[in-house]
């Protein structure tokens, strides 16, 4: 039955693909995907297989990938997604040997796969359990894991359905590596004993990020030297509160990175905003060498002028919160929370919507203030004049975030550690 829904999926997905972007990624991608990841790993051995489902999880394996090619420089490192905007943002990165698509999880494919790879290891990240690939993985001997884990009380883990992920769960994987102590108490209720806490490894990466010498001209030339506040991977509900706050402080200055690129959802900020809003990409031109100097100063004049930017580009979030003094976090509205971590290691109060339940993080820190759920145009401009002239709270914030984030410091070395053994 798994498998038929699989095939059934397959058959709607190529008739999306017709006038849906995204959903044309998914399908081309994978068109002789087996053929291509056969050729590339011909003539291979020992070959670590790292697996996620798109950019988000990757952010959260980055940092036990990167150690793993830095300890095993000469060992091969595989890297596969199901969804294109991880592959898209990740297919060209230099510190695996290949990334490509995950063909879909059909008894065929999975056995096709495993037989072909032959990986040592194979390591998953937090939710991604495909049946027919596991299955494959367990009849080969292949040592599987899967980290950065989260269970609630309202996990699937634990529904009447949640029986094949409980079985996986506790016959699968060698170890299940999981962010917090919660985590553990539920999955070994259920009757899970491979469980280790390992913390969250993305905690390794935002530190890192946060400590390199990184800069953005064009962000830095629209800022004018001062900190502004920040809409992260925000969607439609997110972009409307971010306007709201825009609208009632002309005088401020507002950074938008949605999570969803395509032209409509950006034009509506645009529009809203009457002429208020500038797009990154259309303004790229100003540090450009060959463009006429008056055209550069007149993109120039527009950038400095806009109240608004819009980060229409992928893969550059996290380090653009540097430039923030708070943020309003997606995901919130649509069950499917974001990092906070990114803006948090800035040390800045993090705002998102109702639905803030699965982020671990920002559950935590609402016990220091530093954290705040929020609904509607009332919320969020309580949220935003509450800390807006405050400097002394301000400052508490960022003291607690520090000790927050130093404190969760060290995952990837405890994975490396269960992994490597």
């Amino acid at each position: 039955m798994y498998t038929l829904l699989i095939w059934i999926a397959s058959v709607f997905l190529r008739i999306a693909a017709l006038w849906d972007k995204k959903t044309r990624l998914f399908v081309e991608g994978r068109k002789n995907v087996m053929k291509k990841i056969a050729e590339a790993v011909a003539g291979h051995n020992d070959i670590i297989w790292f697996h996620a489902a798109s950019m988000g999880e990757c952010e959260e394996a980055r940092p036990v990938i990167e150690a793993f090619r830095k300890r095993y420089p000469e060992r091969k490192i595989l890297l596969t997604f199901f969804s294109p905007s991880g592959y898209e943002a990740r297919k060209d990165w230099k510190t695996v040997d290949w990334v490509f698509y995950l063909p879909l999880d059909t008894c065929f494919n999975a056995k096709k796969f495993v037989e072909t790879v032959r990986p040592s290891k194979a390591i998953f990240t937090i939710g991604e359990m495909w049946f027919n690939y596991l299955n494959q993985l367990k009849r080969h001997n292949v040592d599987t894991y899967i980290m950065s884990v989260l269970a609630t009380k309202d996990s699937a883990y634990l529904k009447w359905y949640g029986g094949p992920y409980r079985k996986v769960l506790k016959s699968v994987y060698k170890c299940v590596m999981v962010k917090n102590g919660e985590t553990k108490e539920i999955l070994e209720g259920i009757g899970c004993r491979n469980v280790v806490v390992t913390g969250d490894a993305r905690f390794d990466r935002v530190a890192a990020i946060a400590s390199e010498d990184w800069h953005d001209r064009i962000v830095e030339k629209w800022a004018g030297g001062k900190k502004v506040a920040i809409a992260g991977s925000s969607s439609a509900p997110e972009n409307a509160l971010f306007i709201h706050l825009a609208e009632t402080y002309p005088q401020d200055k507002f950074l938008f990175v949605p999570h969803d690129l395509d032209e409509k959802p950006i034009r509506h900020i645009t529009d809203t905003l009457s002429g208020r809003a500038v797009l990154y990409t259309d303004v790229e031109y100003v540090f450009s060498s060959g463009i006429p100097q008056n055209v550069r100063e007149d993109a120039a004049r527009r950038l400095v002028s806009a109240q608004v930017l819009i980060v229409n580009k992928i893969g550059i979030l996290s380090r653009l919160y540097r430039y923030g003094w708070c943020a309003l976090i997606g995901g919130g509205f649509e069950n499917l929370p974001h990092s906070v971590m990114e803006a948090v290691i800035y040390g800045m109060p993090v705002a998102m919507g109702p639905q803030y339940h699965k982020n671990t993080q920002f559950v935590d820190l609402m016990k220091s203030g530093a954290a705040t759920p929020v609904t509607t145009n009332a919320d969020i401009l309580a949220w935003y004049e509450k800390f807006r002239d405050n400097a002394g709270l301000l400052s508490e914030i960022t003291e607690t975030e520090a000790k927050y984030s130093m404190s969760n410091i060290g995952a990837t070395l405890r994975i490396m550690d269960i992994v490597d053994s």
